[in-house]
């Protein structure tokens, strides 16, 4: 019985003709696994790509020569490692850019002032230690025209590494107004602004009150910054009556007699508001002047606002 069974199993049994045509086709004996149907064979893993390497060969003068280096690996770098060393890259530009002093305002270049100094408009603008390129150039430019009135215009421009010009174009005084202990620069057009530093060469009008309010144009805005004391006539008459007045005399205003001096011999005079008929004004004046002498009078006043009705007062 042992014998039996020992023959029966080592004896091979037939193969199918269908396991024999898969075997033809395949050129090898199909592999079988359990839980699978015969006709399946095992997939088999694809080997790893080898790491590709670049060849270089150096011919020689000999022919048929050539000289091999030694292979170097292609490196490649993912994007994530790509990703991070760029954002490490711009990090420590701006923490530089932020805390280098190379980068920070220490000064301010003015271009284009008389009567303002860089000082004054240094510490006004508050961008001191300040990082360049947080410099914003048309908002100081705005913030000087709207702070200044004595500016017509302001324009900022910034270079690196820390270099801040600012170029302004300021009103030009023709003369001073005072009034009541206060005193203002005005300009040609009638415009008026705070005094900045010393002018010796300005024509001082010392007023009792304020000029008549200037006439505005509807739709036409002032200059910003500013306020029109009163019209560019009256400048005019003031500069005119001026160039006729004594040296070292200062111009006189008044709202109802206009625009004079006062005499050194104890009296004022007035010719008006206007510069028109200067010259003839001053030939009545010193017409009046001689027949006051002569009959023995000392005046007060004298106007002559109105040629055609010269008159004097014996009392302010």
């Amino acid at each position: 019985m042992r014998e039996k069974r020992r023959q029966t199993k080592g004896k091979v049994k037939p193969l199918s003709q269908r396991q024999k045509n898969l075997g033809d086709r395949q050129g090898m004996p199909p592999v079988m696994v359990r839980g699978s149907s015969e006709s399946d064979p095992v997939r088999r893993s694809r080997p790893k790509a080898k790491r590709v390497k670049r060849r270089y060969d150096i011919a020689m003068p000999t022919p048929g020569v050539e000289i091999r280096l030694p292979s170097i690996p292609e490196i490649k770098v993912s994007w994530r490692l790509l990703s991070f060393l760029l954002i490490l890259v711009f990090s420590s530009a701006l923490y530089y850019l932020f805390s280098s002093p190379i980068y920070r305002v220490q000064n301010i270049e003015m271009d284009g002032g008389v009567y303002l100094s860089a000082e004054s408009l240094h510490r006004m603008l508050l961008v001191d230690n300040k990082p360049i390129f947080m410099i914003e150039p048309q908002v100081i430019a705005d913030q000087l025209v709207g702070t200044l009135d004595g500016l017509l215009s302001a324009s900022v421009s910034v270079n690196f590494p820390a270099q801040v010009t600012v170029t302004v174009e300021e009103r030009t005084p023709v003369l001073i107004w005072e009034m009541e202990g206060t005193s203002y620069w005005v300009d040609a057009q009638g415009y008026s602004f705070p005094p900045r530093g010393e002018a010796t060469d300005l024509i001082r009008v010392v007023a009792s009150a304020l000029p008549p309010a200037p006439i505005t144009l509807e739709g036409v805005d002032d200059v910003k910054g500013s306020q029109q004391l009163m019209m560019p006539d009256m400048i005019a008459a003031i500069v005119s009556l001026r160039n006729y007045a004594p040296d070292g005399i200062q111009i006189l205003y008044d709202a109802e007699h206009g625009f004079g001096w006062f005499d050194p011999h104890g009296w004022s005079v007035y010719f008006g508001m206007k510069d028109t008929d200067v010259k003839v004004k001053l030939a009545v004046y010193d017409t009046l002047l001689r027949r006051l002498n002569q009959d023995g009078i000392q005046p007060a006043m004298i106007s002559v606002e109105y040629l055609h009705a010269p008159f004097y007062r014996l009392e302010p």
